[in-house]
């Protein structure tokens, strides 16, 4: 018997699958919702269209939004042969209609205000800068530049104090920024301020500057009395942010004449000395977690390669490739060096047989033969000895430099030889002064000669500063500063003393 069927009976079958198919495939018809709320629409689902909250949302406990109410009809002007058939507009949802997140177990917070104090404007602006600009112009050394630009920027987000203190920083460079561009150069018109600068908008901002600094200052101190070797590193940084705001203020300080807390007595023309306290409290943080902090991200901070005794076995100065391509303050630094340490040592020694009060008016009647004893003055004359040796180290260190070949860097000449000089350390002569040499630099007031050659050896110590171009919370500040130390000596009426500040002027004067 054979199992092939019959066509008629294949077609009937056939037939008979496309009617159940088609049968299988019919859908009623109805009515689409199109005035559902978007919670409902996006779940597909029906919506009952119960205002202002459906039946499924209040079910559900979710939100609910309609769409805006949009007109039935539109007019349609083509004529009156379209008027039969009007036009409905379906409603199209807000572009700026904002998500609707769901997460289980989490309740809806308000959205921050962009005027309230969580996101302040001013702060952001603040940081931006730091991030972009002040950061780059803190350091002259790749790996030093590194540290500003990355690392502390992330140490500062863990820590607000050290946030504050950031932010002090950098309003401190716009500031200064801003004087420069109003000006061309940064002040040194000895504390006289120019009247378009007190229309400046960035001096509006002064007081927040400061008031982030205050703050800072009160977190850091916080941080300093329960330091331990976890937080060592976070309290380094801080003194590092407190030391740079404290030379830079140095240059914004005419700037701030009404403001108090950057300022040092009621005497403007008074050299300023209260920022050496603050940089020679970064060593005492150092030297108390020594051993933690080398090995931390910050330790590039710690280790300068040219900070030795190198100079020693330097000749002299026959041949120095970098003098022929140096600035005229670098060349007269370098050949007045030598000169200005002899003449401070020739005074030192003699200090001693010499009352200070007799070489300064032997007719007054304040003076008297028994106002000093000889052991003080030996004790003085000591104390200025081991000073100037410490002067001479710093000086000797960037002598040696002189004597380096250019290392190829992609910079000018000049900028070459300052990296070099940033990598001999030579900016770190505060904490090598002893705390005596610090005390006997009094307020103006009280300077007699014995003062004022402590200011003199100040003087030759800033000459190191004015050697960096190229730090803009350096820069001028120090040429300001040894005008005002020899603007105090020559009160003193004093010629041996007085001739001790002609090396230091003429090295300011050739720039």
């Amino acid at each position: 018997m054979s199992d092939t069927s019959s066509p008629s009976a294949t077609a009937a079958a056939q037939s008979a699958t496309s009617r159940a198919r088609q049968e299988k495939r019919h859908r009623a018809r109805h009515l689409k919702s199109r005035k559902g709320c978007y919670t409902c629409k996006q779940r597909r689902v029906k919506c009952d269209e119960v205002r202002p909250v459906c039946g499924a949302c209040s079910f559900r406990g979710e939100s609910c939004l309609f769409p805006p109410p949009a007109p039935s009809i539109l007019a349609d002007s083509e004529g009156p042969r379209n008027s039969r058939k009007p036009k409905r507009v379906v409603p199209i949802p807000h572009p700026l209609q904002p998500l609707e997140f769901h997460l289980p177990g989490v309740l809806a917070a308000p959205v921050p205000s962009l005027h309230g104090e969580t996101i302040n404007m001013s702060d952001m602006n603040l940081l931006t800068r730091f991030m972009l600009q002040t950061s780059k112009k803190m350091s002259l050394h790749q790996k030093r530049m590194f540290i500003w630009q990355q690392i502390i920027p992330d140490m500062a987000a863990k820590r607000e104090y050290l946030m504050h203190l950031l932010l002090a920083l950098a309003g401190a460079h716009a500031l200064y920024e801003s004087e420069i561009a109003s000006t061309g150069t940064p002040s040194i018109d000895h504390g006289q301020l120019t009247p378009s600068l007190t229309d400046n908008p960035a001096i509006h901002d002064l007081h927040r500057i400061i008031e982030h600094h205050q703050r800072g200052l009160k977190g850091f101190r916080e941080a300093l009395s329960d330091m331990t070797a976890a937080t060592a590193e976070y309290v380094f940084c801080g003194s590092l942010l407190i030391v740079a705001f404290a030379f830079a203020s140095l240059s914004i300080r005419d700037l701030s004449r009404t403001e108090p807390g950057l300022r040092n007595g009621d005497d403007d023309e008074s050299p300023v000395t209260d920022w050496l306290h603050l940089v020679r409290g970064l060593t005492s943080v150092v030297r108390e977690h020594w051993f933690t902090l080398k090995l931390s991200r910050l330790r590039d901070m710690l280790f300068y390669e040219y900070a030795n005794d190198d100079w020693k076995h330097t000749l002299s100065l026959a041949c120095v490739p970098r003098l022929t391509n140096g600035s005229r303050t670098v060349l007269m630094f370098a050949q007045g060096a030598a000169g200005g340490l002899s003449m401070l040592r020739t005074y030192a020694t003699t200090f001693s047989s010499i009352p200070a009060a007799h070489e300064a008016n032997t007719t007054s009647p304040q003076y008297s033969p028994d106002a000093q004893t000889g052991e003080n003055d030996t004790l003085n004359q000591e104390e200025y000895s081991k000073t100037i040796d410490t002067l001479e180290e710093i000086y000797m260190r960037i002598l040696n430099v002189f004597h380096f070949a250019e290392s190829g860097r992609d910079c000018s000449a000049l900028r070459d030889f300052q990296i070099d000089l940033e990598e001999a350390a030579v900016l770190s002569w505060p904490h090598m002064v002893s705390n005596v040499f610090i005390a006997s630099l009094r307020p103006r007031d009280q300077v007699e000669i014995a003062e004022g050659f402590s200011y003199a050896i100040l003087a030759h110590f800033y000459l190191v500063f004015v050697l960096f171009d190229d730090l803009w919370y350096i820069n001028r500040s120090f040429y300001k500063e040894i005008e005002k130390i020899f603007r105090l000596v020559s009160d003193l009426n004093n010629d041996r003393l007085l001739a001790l500040m002609e090396w230091p002027m003429a090295v300011i004067g050739a720039n």
